[in-house]
């Protein structure tokens, strides 16, 4: 037996547009960006080139090692002022400690000293501790000095 023939008309195939447009359009809407992101660069990279970088400007070597070790000795002074202060109310303390302390006792122990000799000896090896980070801050400014030599040469 034979099968019977439909003669449907099949549905037409949908038109698919060409993905080539919208490639075109993005590819062309990533240039726009792009173009835009270098505008902006140059504008920064411009502003940055006329901002100075310095407080102020130094145009000697020595100008700029006299700056250098102005900054840290300030530095160092600031770091070592709580420091005194703390030595000197240990001072005050122990002075006071012992003015309270009975006479016999304070006479087994070593002749204590008075605020002024005990000032003056902390004073002295607070000098001393400057006198370290001056001669560190020195040493660097040497190695700092034999750098600019070698970029002259």
């Amino acid at each position: 037996m034979r099968r019977p023939i439909n003669h449907r008309v099949k549905p037409p195939v949908p038109i698919v547009p060409d993905p080539e447009p919208i490639i075109k359009e993005l590819l062309a809407a990533e240039d726009a960006i792009l173009e835009e992101d270098d505008q902006l660069i140059d504008e920064e990279n411009k502003i940055l080139d006329q901002e100075d970088v310095m407080p102020f400007v130094i145009t000697h070597e020595d100008e700029i090692i006299n700056y250098i070790k102005d900054k840290a000795t300030k530095e160092t002074l600031k770091s070592l002022a709580p420091l005194l202060e703390k030595l000197e109310e240990a001072v005050k303390q122990q002075q006071a400690y012992q003015q309270a302390a009975p006479v016999a006792a304070t006479a087994a122990s070593p002749v204590p000293m008075s605020y002024e000799d005990q000032l003056k000896r902390l004073q002295e090896a607070s000098r001393g501790k400057i006198k370290e980070k001056e001669l560190k801050i020195a040493e660097r400014m040497n190695k700092l000095q034999a750098r600019f030599a070698n970029i002259r040469k």
